[in-house]
């Protein structure tokens, strides 16, 4: 949502133009209201709500149209204070002051390129050098016109004029400079309360009667605002706390007036000054705070889109797969069928190859499958009874001809207890293929590996170990990354998805995995799982990115 001067700086020319007359009639009017109200005794007007209205109109022009504007700002000036009974002489030098003021603060805030908008906090503190330069300005200006005209204290003039002119900046700017968010249905009981608080507190603080300094009480519902409804809420109330703190301070009401109930000569001053501090102090927290909402409100859209692309890569690789399983049945099967035949020695030799190969990659089919299914559900299998001394005592049979193959010895030893578990068998099973087979194919000839079952008082301990390369300590909490590949591993055939599969398959069954290796005398894999399968842990933003 746009602040108002966006939303006219984007407007079609004529709009804008018309805009800027609107806020050149109010430079009139409320100077002509400014010089009927009663002045201070330096001459110069308690406060100059139409520098607010000149600082808003430059705003709007742009490039060379604000030195037209400034002069039309003057010239504006000079007849309400013609109309307010000033002599020519001080209304033009008045007029030259207000004109100044408004090109000073433009020419530090406002950029020709983009519309003046206060978002972040070096936007604030922009504002506020701006608008103290603009007031330093006006009062030089003022205070000079008026010593030299009537002989008035330059330095009363000048303390009178600065805090007026930064008064009006500071209260009424913001409300056209700041935008809102979008509000929430659950917070807008909260938000009637708490302005429910901040006119009692108003009265309470700054109402007839009272003669404590408890001004301060309004500063925890400015913070509150700042905090909870954002920087155009606080930039509302600002400007509702100095209109009820200095009109009652300028009728003679409250803290800041004399013992005799009047407002001393330098009242006023002090509590726009006052008011002032509090502006600077709460804008600047409001823009912190819009400006972390925005960066987090950024990094959510950023994590839901990684999500979506994540479920996307997902679809992608399980449709993929899919189409590919088809036809690598079929290439298997015949490759298969025809090591049956008569084949000569080269054919033969050219169709174990095809085989291997089809295995493999009907493999890598496999692996990828599961991993895309374990991304889109956590449940594991189907749960039954399973015998682990049956389950281990099949896997090593069937991958003793590939250890034998190999000259690796392949043996598993059990231990007491039971060694039963209500889980996944088809979940286990992979587990201990992945295992033991990734064992086999990294232990060279004569080399061990062992497969071990025993019972703990938690559920079932399965460990396979092995006498083969190992794995770099500096690898050992990468190799469960998809498709990462230690050092040592990578003179051998590979994709980098079994140690991946199977944590996946673990975590799914509610166990845990630990590996330990030295990069030198070989590796332990040790599998705890539960005596009955748990739910897998929620996974997080950052597990399913980082496995992209």
């Amino acid at each position: 949502m746009n602040n108002l001067v966006a939303l006219l700086w984007s407007a079609p020319r004529l709009w804008r133009y018309a805009a800027i007359a609107v806020l050149l009639l109010l430079v009139y009017l409320l100077g002509l209201a400014a010089l009927s109200a009663p002045a201070s005794p330096s001459g110069v007007a308690a406060w100059w709500p139409a520098a607010a209205a000149g600082v808003l109109a430059l705003c709007l022009a742009r490039g060379s149209e604000r030195w037209l504007v400034a002069v039309l700002v003057g010239a504006v000036s000079v007849a309400s204070n013609l109309s307010g009974g000033r002599t020519l002489a001080v209304a033009l030098g008045f007029g030259l002051a207000n004109a100044l003021e408004t090109f000073v603060f433009t020419a530090i805030f406002a950029r020709e390129n983009r519309p003046a908008q206060l978002d972040t906090v070096r936007d604030v503190l922009r504002f506020a050098v701006a608008a103290a330069c603009g007031a330093a300005a006006v009062g030089v200006v003022a205070a000079g016109t008026l010593a030299l005209l009537t002989g008035a204290s330059f330095g009363a003039v000048l303390f009178s004029a600065l805090p007026s002119h930064a008064f009006a900046v500071f209260t009424l700017v913001p409300l056209a400079l700041t935008r809102g968010r979008p509000g929430r249905a659950e917070r807008r009981l909260e938000l009637l309360i708490q302005i429910g608080f901040v006119l009692l507190v108003l009265g309470v603080a700054y109402g007839p009667g009272r003669s404590l300094p408890i001004s301060f009480l309004i500063l925890p519902l400015l913070t509150w605002a700042a905090f909870r409804f954002g920087i155009r809420v606080v930039a509302w109330e600002l400007c509702l706390t100095a209109l009820v703190a200095s009109g009652f301070t300028s009728m003679g009401i409250g803290y800041f007036t004399s013992a005799g109930g009047t407002a001393t000569t330098a009242t006023g001053s002090l509590v726009h000054l006052f008011l002032i501090t509090y502006a600077t102090s709460v804008l600047l927290l409001a823009a912190e705070l819009a400006q972390r909402d925005a960066l987090l409100e950024r990094e959510r859209e950023v994590v839901h889109a990684l999500l979506d692309l994540n479920r996307q890569k997902d679809d992608f690789v399980s449709s993929v797969s899919h189409e590919l399983r088809t036809p690598i049945t079929s290439i298997l099967g015949f490759a298969e069928e025809l090591e049956d035949t008569d084949l000569t020695h080269e054919q033969a030799r050219f169709t174990r190859v095809v085989v291997r190969n089809s295995h493999r990659l009907a493999q890598l089919v496999e692996n990828l499958l599961d991993l895309s299914s374990m991304s889109l559900r956590s449940d594991a299998g189907p749960v039954g009874p399973v015998d682990l001394r049956t389950l281990v005592t099949e896997c090593v049979e069937e991958l003793t001809p590939q250890a034998h193959s190999t000259g690796v010895t392949l043996t598993a030893e059990f231990g007491d207890g039971m060694l039963t578990l209500q889980s996944s068998a088809s979940d286990v099973r992979r587990v201990l293929t992945n295992l033991v087979g990734n064992a086999v194919k990294f232990t060279p000839a004569h080399g061990r590996v062992w497969v071990g079952c025993t019972a703990d008082a938690d559920g079932v301990l399965l460990t396979v170990s092995d006498n083969g390369i190992g794995i770099p300590p500096s690898d050992v909490e990468r190799v469960f990354d998809r498709f990462y590949r230690s050092a040592s591993a990578e003179s051998l055939p590979g994709t980098g998805l079994g140690l991946p599969l199977t944590k996946g398959l673990v975590d799914r069954l509610g166990g845990t995995v630990d590996l330990q290796s030295d990069g030198r005398t070989g590796t332990h894999v040790t599998i705890a799982l539960p005596r009955r399968a748990a739910p897998a842990p929620a996974r997080d933003s950052s597990a399913v990115t980082a496995g992209m």
